[in-house]
């Protein structure tokens, strides 16, 4: 498969965002996505392998501490350098040359533990301020697989309330910039 170069799929994003609006109102996976997925054996999420983001093309194990995942109903998996790349593909993964099938299942580093945890089950609080969290490049939200520690963690910051921590299916993937 050819691998479209960064100014694409920064205009593919960009596209998507647009077009799709938040992950409530328009996000991939159907609403029985989850459900379908229970009898898979290729429902954990897999080892990262040594190759591309599939939205910004850097190394996918050059950001171990962010690290993502998808797997769609297709099996088809895709890997993520960052929080906010699969955001920005969750939001129209189509349009970026992969499975038009819905997302069965969400994989994310949780941002305190370093731990693989379930996407769509975790809490993300989105910093605005760049200065306030070391990301890598771009915005990235910051997944918690508990919300109490996703509330501790606003709690630390003056310039963060408690609004800033949002479940997966109420997302605005649209704060994510490239």
């Amino acid at each position: 498969m050819e691998v479209p170069d960064i100014r694409r799929r920064r205009l593919l994003v960009v596209g998507g965002v647009l077009l799709t609006g938040c992950l409530g109102e328009g996000g991939a996976g159907g609403e029985n996505a989850a459900d379908a997925d229970e009898d898979r054996s290729d429902a954990e999420p897999a080892d990262y392998p040594d190759e591309t983001c599939t939205v910004c093309a850097r190394g996918v194990r050059d950001y171990p501490d962010w690290n993502a995942q998808m797997l769609h109903d297709d099996a088809e998996r895709v890997f993520f350098c960052t929080s906010g790349c699969m955001g920005a593909y969750y939001t129209s993964p189509s349009s970026f040359g992969y499975s038009d099938a819905d997302v069965a299942r969400v994989w994310v580093t949780d941002y305190e533990t370093g731990e693989t945890v379930d996407g769509k089950e975790s809490y993300y609080v989105f910093p605005q301020d760049p200065e306030l969290v070391d990301t890598p490049p771009g915005r990235n939200p910051l997944p918690f697989g508990e919300r109490e520690r996703a509330e501790e963690f606003v709690d630390g910051f003056e310039e963060l309330g408690r609004g800033s921590v949002e479940r997966f299916s109420v997302v605005n993937f649209n704060r994510c910039t490239w």
